[in-house]
């Protein structure tokens, strides 16, 4: 008797925690990646260019925000004569592995159906080198039904994000990066 107990209270436990995993699965999309951000960092004496197709982007829907995310280590240079590790050095990528921003997004924009043809000057939170901070960027959107496609063009500065340039940079970098995002997209998954 004692052990019919053990295997149904066991059992009870494997079904609770199956549902209760599903549900949650449910509930949270999955981000839409290959999507693409190029980041500058601004020098006096030119530009230094990075990209990356694994920007990640999800629409939360609680707090109507679009959630975008990529790895600093998946940021490469699109030329042979930059340093291939210098966005991660100036980044920090080994003690914060990711650049993150929302961009707050009503749910009738994404509702609409139609695209906008001018920026709209969304809030945003960006977080860099673990600070966050919040601005307003311009975003084109062309949301359509299940997908949300949309794109901006910002810069912000290290010094407000109380974020220092590793020594061996200092001299070359103005401490502005410029970020760059075309026609990325989101797209609901049911």
């Amino acid at each position: 008797m004692h052990q019919k107990f053990i295997l149904s209270f066991f059992f009870l436990v494997v079904v609770i925690l199956g549902l209760s995993s599903h549900s949650e699965a449910q509930s949270r999309q999955p981000y839409t990646s290959s999507n693409y951000i190029t980041i500058v960092l601004e020098s006096p004496y030119g530009r230094y260019e990075f990209k990356s197709e694994q920007l990640l982007v999800r629409y939360n829907r609680l707090t109507e925000q679009l959630e975008c995310s990529v790895l600093i280590n998946s940021l490469l240079p699109t030329s042979d004569t930059i340093p291939p590790a210098m966005a991660y050095d100036v980044l920090y990528g080994a003690k914060f592995p990711e650049f993150i921003f929302q961009i707050d997004v009503p749910d009738d924009i994404i509702n609409s159906g139609k695209p906008y043809p001018e920026p709209l000057r969304q809030r945003t939170y960006i977080t860099l080198q673990g600070i966050t901070n919040q601005t307003r960027i311009p975003v084109v959107f062309a949301p359509d039904r299940n997908t949300l496609t949309f794109g901006t063009n910002f810069d912000v500065m290290l010094d407000n994000f109380q974020a220092s340039i590793p020594v061996r940079y200092t001299r070359i970098l103005t401490g502005r990066v410029l970020i760059n995002i075309s026609n990325a997209r989101w797209v609901e998954r049911y």
